[in-house]
């Protein structure tokens, strides 16, 4: 029971990344997803204030590298604009991500990153099949046609079921603020792909944040030698 409890806990970050269709709405997208990989300051944060983990002047410089990188590639247009409503559900949106890494790192649940996968998405399922009986702002809709079947399934599967067995690995076995901070490279994988497959233009700012995010890595893989 306690192994089950331990794994309603790491639901937080995914019931609330439901959220992030309203938030995209309320804020810049650039802006939103800068703000929102703000997650590694939070979990370094909360190692430091509540297990009492030593910050070395190389997390620092990951964290920042990792801001900078990030910002570099992720910005709003001369014509962006701030939600507050925007703004505080990104900030809950990292919270929680930054939580559900503290949770899974220090609760040091008997349970295997394929099992514990399971039982939160299971959750996580529950609680959105509830809202879309419950919301007419999300109701329940099966994918039209087969293709899109195929790449629903591929979304459930890759970005999602082994991303989040592969974060929990990370974490056990390289800590929760290596980790978090690691976690930049998500946005700069993105960036590649919209550059080799769907053509996009490579700038210097892309460059420079690509640079930015690569330092903060080595810095962390270093330090761990």
């Amino acid at each position: 029971m306690s192994n089950f409890l331990g794994s309603l806990q790491n639901l937080v970050p995914d019931t609330c990344r439901w959220e992030n269709g309203r938030i995209f709405r309320q804020v810049v997208y650039g802006i939103a997803s800068t703000i929102l990989f703000v997650y590694p300051v939070m979990v370094a944060v909360i190692m430091s204030v509540f297990f009492k983990e030593s910050i070395t002047m190389s997390t620092i410089s990951a964290i920042i590298l990792a801001l900078l990188g990030i910002g570099m590639l992720y910005h709003g247009g001369a014509a962006a604009t701030l939600s507050t409503l925007g703004i505080i559900l990104v900030i809950l949106s990292s919270l929680t991500t930054a939580i559900y890494i503290v949770v899974v790192n220090q609760s040091h649940i008997q349970m295997s990153p394929l099992k514990l996968t399971f039982y939160v998405l299971l959750i996580c399922m529950m609680c959105l099949l509830a809202y879309s009986f419950t919301s007419s702002e999300l109701p329940l809709q099966l994918p039209p046609s087969p293709r899109a079947w195929f790449f629903t399934g591929w979304l459930g599967l890759v970005p999602t079921v082994l991303s989040l067995v592969f974060m929990t690995i990370a974490i056990r076995e390289a800590g929760a603020t290596p980790t978090a901070i690691m976690g930049a490279l998500e946005p700069l994988t993105a960036v590649t792909i919209g550059v080799l497959v769907f053509g996009e233009s490579l700038t210097p700012r892309l460059v420079a944040g690509i640079v930015f995010i690569l330092l903060s890595v080595m810095i962390i893989v270093l330090g761990k030698k």
